[in-house]
C-alpha cells in the first residue's frame, strides 16, 4: 500500500492554477491556452519584446541581466531570429518564441537557436549593429545610442569592445520561451555538442498565462525549466579572409562544468586585481568545494561570488568583483560554525584586499 500512495503523490502537477484575493474573495484564475485566437507565437514573441525584464535572465545568468529590447526577427543566414536582447555590459541574448506541438518541434526549435548563434558569432561589431538597426526599423543612429537610453552612463568605446568580445567568443544566452516544455534535458544533448567554438548557456522558460474572469486582466508567471551549463572544449579558430572554419576536440568530460557568469567574475577580477591573485582565489574556492562549500553568483550593481552552505541556506560572504571580501552576521555569531570564520580569514588573505562585515 505505501508504495501505491507514494507512485500516486508523484503523479501530481508540480504547478496548480492561482488563486487571487480580491477584498476577502478567493477568485480562482482561468488558464489561456495558447494557440488560439490571438494567443499564437507572435503574440509571445510581441510581450516578450516589449516587456523584457518579465524574462528571469538575471536567474539562469546574472552577467546577462538587465536586458534591453534590441531586435526582432534579426536576418541570419539560418533564418530570422525572433528576437535579441543586449545590456549595458554588452552580453547578448537571442531567443526564439515557439509553441510546442510535438517532440520534433521541441528540438527543431533548439537546433534554430543555436543555428542563429553560430552566424551572429561570425559576425563583427559593425555587422551585428547594422543588421539589429535595420531588424528594429532604423529608429535609433547606433546601439550606443538605444543602450544609452536606458544606462546614460555607458561609455560608447567600452560597450563596443565588449560586444566584439562576446561576438568572437560566442558568448551567448539562448533562450527557448514556450507555453509547454516538457523536454529531457539529456534528449537535447546530442543537439548542443555539434555546437564548437562557443560559450554559451541555453535555457528553456516557459509562459503559463492566466485571466482573471472578472476583470479580464493577464497574468503571467514565467518560470524556468532548465538550463545548460557550459561544455567545455578544445576549439581551434582558422581565419581564412571572411570565412571561418571551426574544427572542434571532443567534450572535455572531466573538466569542471562553469557558468558564463562565472567566467565573467574572475575576468573583471584579474581585471581589478590581477590574474595571481584570481588564481590563487580559483586554488581556494576548490578546496572549500571539497568541504562542501559552494558558490553562487549574484548580482546587485556588480557581480559578486557567494560562499554558502551546500544546501544553500546559509551565506557566509562573499568576494565583489573588484576584490573587496564581505563577511555576513551568520559567520561571527554561530559558534557552530567557527571553522568557516578561520576560512574566511584565509579567504580575506587570498584575496589580498579589505574586508567588510555586512
Amino acid at each position: 500500500m505505501p508504495n501505491v500512495i507514494n507512485e500516486g503523490i508523484q503523479d501530481l502537477k508540480q504547478h496548480v492554477t492561482p488563486i487571487v484575493f480580491d477584498n476577502g474573495k478567493a477568485i480562482r484564475l482561468e488558464s489561456v491556452r495558447l494557440r488560439e485566437g490571438s494567443y499564437d507565437e507572435k503574440w509571445i514573441q510581441g510581450i516578450c519584446f516589449e516587456n523584457p525584464t518579465m524574462l528571469p535572465v538575471d536567474e539562469i545568468e546574472p552577467s546577462f541581466g538587465g536586458i534591453v529590447s534590441i531586435s526582432r526577427e534579426l536576418r541570419t543566414d539560418s533564418g530570422p531570429c525572433d528576437l535579441v536582447y543586449l545590456n549595458a555590459n554588452g552580453f547578448i541574448t537571442l531567443a526564439e518564441c515557439k509553441l510546442w506541438r510535438n517532440p520534433e518541434a521541441r528540438r527543431k526549435a533548439v537546433g534554430q537557436i543555436l543555428d542563429y548563434a553560430k552566424d551572429v558569432a561570425k559576425w563583427d561589431f559593425q555587422r551585428f549593429e547594422t543588421e539589429c538597426l535595420r531588424s528594429r526599423g532604423l529608429d535609433f543612429p547606433s546601439l550606443y545610442d538605444l543602450l544609452r537610453s536606458y544606462f546614460p552612463d555607458i561609455i560608447e568605446q567600452e560597450l563596443i569592445d565588449r560586444v566584439q568580445t562576446n561576438l568572437r567568443r560566442g558568448r551567448f544566452l539562448l533562450l527557448i520561451i514556450g507555453d509547454g516544455i516538457r523536454e529531457n534535458m539529456e534528449d537535447l544533448i546530442s543537439y548542443v555538442q555539434g555546437y564548437g567554438g562557443m560559450s554559451f548557456t541555453l535555457g528553456l522558460v516557459e509562459l503559463p498565462v492566466y485571466k482573471n474572469p472578472t476583470t479580464q486582466q493577464l497574468i503571467i508567471t514565467p518560470r524556468i525549466l532548465a538550463k545548460t551549463r557550459e561544455i567545455e572544449r578544445t576549439v581551434i579558430r582558422v581565419e581564412d579572409g571572411a570565412r571561418l572554419t571551426e574544427v572542434s576536440t571532443a567534450v572535455k568530460e572531466t573538466a569542471p562544468a562553469v557558468t558564463i557568469s562565472e567566467k565573467d567574475f574572475f575576468e573583471r577580477l584579474s581585471l581589478s586585481r590581477g590574474q595571481e591573485i584570481t588564481a590563487s582565489l580559483q586554488h581556494f574556492i576548490g578546496d572549500l568545494a571539497k568541504e562542501g562549500i559552494i558558490t553562487k553568483i549574484g548580482r546587485g550593481k556588480r557581480l559578486s561570488l557567494n560562499l554558502k552552505s551546500s544546501d544553500d541556506t546559509y551565506n557566509f560572504g562573499s568576494i565583489q568583483e573588484d576584490g573587496d571580501v564581505w563577511f555576513y552576521g551568520i559567520v561571527s555569531k554561530n559558534r557552530g560554525i567557527r571553522q568557516e570564520s578561520d576560512r574566511n580569514r584565509l579567504l580575506e588573505k587570498a584575496c589580498n584586499t579589505g574586508s567588510r562585515s555586512v
